[in-house]
């Protein structure tokens, strides 16, 4: 048998932002490893912790999925396949489909390395890169269930038909996901300010925020150079969305109180329409100072139009005053009940017809 360690480079893709060590963590949705080989079987060595959500192993041959199961706590090895064609090339994508759980503190997921009886191939270059940023949309929340399944539990995630991971395969990019569930780009749906995503973007995973991610590498600054991405997904604002319609969040440590005004046909309260389109346009900066070269487009809509407006304008704002003029904005479609999924979240049909609006807005532009 053949054995690699995670971070041959040479071997084996590293999908998500990571930091290059053995036991090698897995923080992200869709992050994983991926590979080539004509072997007729293969192993792989993981050790696996948590207390509330377990996490969920996606394994795909050539693209199409061959086994989601359950990862067990402890270390263990798990057969990938076996009894494959002798000499027949293939490759194998390893994934997990579970976001970080930030109130989690023994949550892990380790990779020691893969067994296989033949050699793995040198790494093909993918043709570009591409960063998707976002919420439970992007976490894959309801791609998994019917939409009968009302729970919040580990088990409704996927990455069946994701609209990021099908517009990667589109222009076989490399990728990354950055994303956590009831988010947003100034709060979460709670109206809980800590909820947002650019305060933790700089990091490999700052979303945990615990000793023993700490330990492992999540709270390191991500190297933006190291990895550039070709564009930047970003489909935030749903979060916030529902943040008008939420109840007042306090602080537990300060004790202020913090609440986003509702929305009526008459318009927005000004203060709180600041504090949202502030955040787009310093998160637009951040994401333009971090990436130089990247493409950026701002997607919204699946879960409905309510802050579209208030996004259109902000990236107006944030394209007027900085000269930028490489960020986009498209609407997708909302999703009708019969496309729904588990929890009230857009499904497998709704997620390939936003993919679809993007890919078509991408070629459009021609930006990849």
């Amino acid at each position: 048998m053949y054995n690699y360690l995670p971070t041959d480079s040479d071997h084996i893709r590293v999908y998500g932002r990571t930091v290059k060590t053995v036991p090698m963590p897995l923080f992200w949705t869709a992050s994983g490893l991926e590979f080539d080989t004509d072997s007729t079987e293969c192993w792989i060595d993981l050790e696996c912790d948590y207390s509330i959500r377990e996490m969920y192993l996606r394994v795909e041959l050539d693209g199409f999925l061959i086994q989601r199961f359950m990862i067990p706590k402890g270390r263990n090895k798990f057969c990938l396949y076996r009894d494959m064609p002798v000499g027949e090339l293939k490759t194998v994508t390893v994934i997990i489909e579970v976001q970080p759980i930030q109130d989690d503190h023994v949550r892990k997921l380790l990779v020691y390395g893969i067994e296989t009886d033949c050699v793995l191939q040198p790494v093909i270059p993918k043709s570009c890169k591409i960063e998707i940023v976002g919420d439970s949309l992007t976490s894959g929340e309801g791609l998994t269930g019917s939409s009968d399944i009302h729970d919040w539990c580990a088990g409704i995630f996927g990455l069946n038909a994701h609209y990021g991971l099908t517009i990667a395969k589109r222009y076989d990019a490399d990728y990354s996901i950055v994303s956590q569930s009831g988010w947003g780009v100034y709060c979460g749906w709670d109206n809980n300010i800590h909820c947002n995503i650019p305060d933790y973007y700089t990091q490999v995973c700052g979303v945990l925020t615990d000793e023993m991610n700490g330990a492992l590498g999540a709270h390191e600054e991500w190297d933006f150079a190291a990895w550039k991405p070709d564009l930047v997904i970003v489909n935030l604002g749903t979060n916030d969305g529902a943040s008008t319609d939420s109840p007042a969040w306090t602080d537990p440590d300060t004790g202020k109180t913090y609440k986003q005004a509702s929305i009526t046909p008459e318009g927005w309260d000004p203060e709180s329409k600041k504090r949202f389109e502030d955040s787009i346009v310093n998160f637009l900066n951040l994401i333009r100072g971090k990436n130089p070269d990247a493409y950026i487009i701002w997607v919204y809509g699946m879960c409905g139009p309510l802050m579209e407006p208030f996004i259109m304008e902000a990236i107006e704002r944030y394209k007027i005053e900085s000269g930028d003029a490489r960020v986009w904005y498209q609407a997708l479609p909302e999703c009708p009940e019969n496309e729904l999924g588990a929890h009230w979240h857009p499904g497998a049909s709704h997620h390939l017809r936003c993919a679809d609006v993007i890919i078509n807005e991408i070629n459009r532009l021609g930006v990849l």
